[in-house]
């Protein structure tokens, strides 16, 4: 976190500037009681409309500052969450495939509201909160060591009585904390597969089930916030009860000096005053120990997600020529490869097929093409450049590929298309023409049209259009079908894969299980999976045009 202290310097700066000047004047108002109380008793009427009007002044400026303190510190954390929940996001965002695979979206999710919002409370908050405390607690110590060292002595004793508290239960708490934090994480994993799910759920009648699941999650929430709660309260019960027992002390002490003539009235109501300014603070201060002693661990798989490095600078890519794959092998565990030996050659320009059954290693082969995996054996070269060496993301930008599963985003059909990138108009309607969007695109209501959450206005068909809009607007060099348009009817299938056979200069490299006879001898090669590797099949050869 302290990178982030840091980035914010002027303004945490003035925020503690502000805190400290807030918290002298808190810690003087005890002088002003004791002039009061006195001047009162001695009888001075004069003297005592002074310290009125003065009191008054004094009252506003300690307002005033407060305010502009509290305000400080509230645009302070809000600075500080804000960049703290970018740098996570994007730290997750730059995670290689693999990696951002070992954990579910709802982990992320849990991570960048419950996970930052503890850190906001235990870790940001706290720390501010701790700054102005400790200058309200010396500046209380050198006004109490000025009116009476016996009753700073008694206040110092029961610090450090109340001191030993945090180290007590400070290491029970951070585990708790920990615990709790991956909790919530369970806790919004399950509510998300529960409402992605729903028309799963209620068709085989199961939503009884879910309520049941959710609520022995919701309930393990519970739980392990109020274990964590108990220790707070704890904590928190036994420093009151110390500061009660140190109040009493310190009122007998003072009344002890007044008897004796060593203190004046003004002089003991400054003290109780002093006495509460001074173990208040002391209270907070180790409330707030445990705090963020609990969220290191918090902070810690924050910082692991924001602290993802950038990608290493690499060659920019190319296909001018042809992309080739040389004995590639490839296994997501050890012993168990998907893909071996597997030559494949795309020359650009050209029209390739692969045939395959589910689990043959199709999707597999797309993302080591589209340099999602970099863990291969073999090779992988674009124009004659290892793909290893290569900046990774652009290679991924020189293909556009169209799933067989769509993912659509809440928003509209031309964001959903354009991926809010500016595509020049004259682009973006070619696209709609060749994908058919354009043959429902009155019906829904335009390209402004919302398209629902994940697509839900539209149909699959409807769907798996916009996606192949989205990647023909891109003008990538190779498209990529991997079961493409299995969504739409057979009519239409083969009129849009027709359409990309016949689009000149555009490589196509269609991954399916259909076998079309007449669309495969469109094909200028076309190939079957085979024991992790590629066979030739043979075809009727097509002349185009």
């Amino acid at each position: 976190m302290k990178r982030y202290w840091k980035k914010n310097a002027p303004l945490l700066l003035l925020t503690l500037a502000l805190g400290l000047l807030a918290a002298l004047l808190n810690a003087g108002v005890s002088l002003l009681l004791q002039q009061a109380i006195d001047t009162a008793l001695a009888g001075v009427g004069a003297r005592f409309r002074r310290l009125l009007w003065l009191a008054l002044g004094y009252i506003l400026l300690l307002c005033g500052l407060g305010s502009l303190s509290a305000l400080s510190a509230k645009y302070l954390t809000g600075r500080m969450v804000q960049q703290l929940r970018q740098e996570v996001f994007a730290g997750i965002l730059r995670r290689r495939p693999l990696a951002f695979a070992q954990e579910d979206t709802a982990s992320y999710l849990s991570a960048l509201t419950n996970d930052v919002k503890l850190v906001e409370e235990h870790h940001i908050a706290a720390l501010l909160q701790s700054f102005e405390l400790l200058a309200l607690l010396g500046a209380t110590l050198v006004l109490l060591l000025r009116l009476s060292p016996l009753v700073t002595g008694i206040l110092l004793l029961a610090f450090l009585l109340i001191l030993l508290l945090p180290a007590a239960i400070g290491r029970a708490l951070e585990a708790r904390q920990d615990q709790l934090s991956r909790q919530m994480a369970r806790f919004t994993a399950q509510a998300k597969d529960t409402l992605a799910g729903y028309q799963v759920l209620r068709s085989y009648r199961r939503l009884e089930n879910a309520t049941q699941r959710f609520a022995q999650e919701n309930q393990g929430e519970v739980r392990a916030r109020l274990r964590a709660a108990r220790l707070f309260a704890l904590n928190e019960g036994l420093s009151d009860t110390l500061s009660v027992l140190s109040i009493l002390a310190v009122i007998f002490a003072s009344a002890y000096l007044v008897l004796q003539g060593q203190l004046t009235m003004g002089a003991l109501l400054a003290l109780v005053q002093l006495s509460g300014t001074f173990l208040s603070p002391v209270l907070l201060l180790l409330q707030n120990l445990p705090k963020l002693q609990s969220v290191k661990p918090v902070i810690a798989r924050l910082n692991a997600y924001g602290d993802t490095p950038a990608p290493a600078p690499a060659g920019a890519p190319s296909f001018q020529d042809r992309i080739q794959l040389r004995q590639v092998g490839f296994a997501y565990q050890p012993g168990k490869p998907v893909l071996q030996d597997l030559s494949l050659t795309l020359e650009r320009g050209k029209k390739v097929a692969i045939l395959g059954q589910s689990g043959a290693g199709k999707s597999t082969l797309i993302r080591l093409l589209t340099g999602d995996f970099d863990r291969y054996t073999g090779s992988i070269t674009y124009d004659g450049q290892e793909l290893r060496t290569l900046d990774l993301d652009q290679v991924a930008g020189l293909s556009a590929v169209l799933h067989q599963n769509v993912t659509l985003f809440h928003a509209s059909l031309r964001d959903n298309i354009c991926l809010y990138e500016d595509i020049p108009p004259e682009r973006l309607q070619e696209a709609v023409e060749k994908s058919g969007v354009g043959a429902f695109l009155s019906d829904c209501g335009g390209l402004e049209a919302p398209v629902g959450e994940n697509g839900a206005l539209l149909s699959g068909g409807q769907r798996q259009r916009v996606a192949l809009a989205r990647a023909l607007v891109r003008k990538a060099p190779l498209v990529i079908l991997d079961e493409g348009t299995s969504a739409l009817d057979r009519e239409t299938a083969l009129a849009i894969e027709s359409r990309l056979l016949e689009e000149e200069g555009l490589t196509l490299l269609t991954i399916t299980h259909r076998q079309e006879p007449a669309l495969l001898a469109r094909y200028d090669a076309v190939y079957r999976f085979a024991q992790g590797g590629l066979v030739s099949v043979p075809h009727l050869p097509y002349t185009r045009g």
